[in-house]
């Protein structure tokens, strides 16, 4: 699995620290790449979903997901019924049927809690629903649905509907900014490196960028503080 792996001993008499960097093979970078096996993120999914039909659905489409070439399914009425688990003489008129469990679940599962987006198309026989498809594809931005499963669940249905309140984004009035979010990461993001290798100092950073404002008569809680801070960052030279 691993193809070459070194030990750097450097910082070991002035920190304690050893550094270890390591590559892996082409054979396992491979295997990694076209594996269609999320356990650790569909696991987390699963305890997140709120609603056993979003987890039967999600655990099913799931399993699909992993077959080449195939990227849809037809279930007949009763197919998916069976799994969802629905019990005979319960959501018997297919409009409850479809409402509290087909576009509730879909809609639980396209959220950010999952890795999967579906959708959904019925085909009828006159008037009557005979098969519901659902197509299903992975999500290109996975980093939301990360973010999402690591935040509490409350809040969780008003960010989902996009109710939530959105919080006001202060810039630091002193200090560095490093380890404080989001403006450590947008200033290693898009300050230019020192030597095209070190980042710049964080905390001269920032004391440049509040007397920067402070000349513009740019507050530091503006609305568009983020934006700025990050345009500034592209220009900044620690000279």
């Amino acid at each position: 699995m691993i193809d070459d792996a070194e030990i750097d001993y450097r910082e070991e008499s002035t920190t304690g620290h050893l550094v270890v960097s390591w590559y892996f093979g082409r054979t396992f970078r491979r295997m990694a790449q076209e594996s269609n096996h999320w356990a650790i993120l569909d696991r987390q999914a699963v305890f997140h979903l709120g609603s056993k039909y979003s987890v039967l659905l999600f655990q099913h489409i799931a399993s699909l997901q992993n077959l080449k070439h195939k990227t849809s399914k037809r279930f007949t009425v009763s197919e998916l019924r069976a799994v969802f688990g629905i019990p005979e003489g319960k959501l018997t008129r297919f409009s409850n049927f479809n409402t509290w469990a087909i576009k509730a679940a879909v809609d639980e599962i396209n959220s950010d809690l999952t890795r999967l987006h579906l959708t959904v198309n019925y085909h009828k026989i006159g008037r009557t629903v005979a098969e519901v498809e659902i197509a299903w594809e992975v999500k290109a931005d996975l980093a939301k649905v990360k973010d999402e499963l690591d935040r509490p669940k409350v809040g969780r249905k008003a960010r989902r509907d996009g109710t939530a309140e959105i919080p006001v984004i202060v810039f630091p009035a002193s200090g560095s900014v490093k380890d404080t979010q989001p403006w450590d990461r947008i200033a290693r993001d898009n300050a230019p490196r020192i030597d095209g290798r070190h980042v710049p100092d964080l905390r001269n950073l920032a004391d440049t960028f509040r007397r920067w404002c402070g000349e513009k008569s740019i507050p530091l809680d503006g609305s568009s503080i983020e934006k700025t801070f990050t345009t500034w960052c592209k220009s900044y030279s620690a000279r």
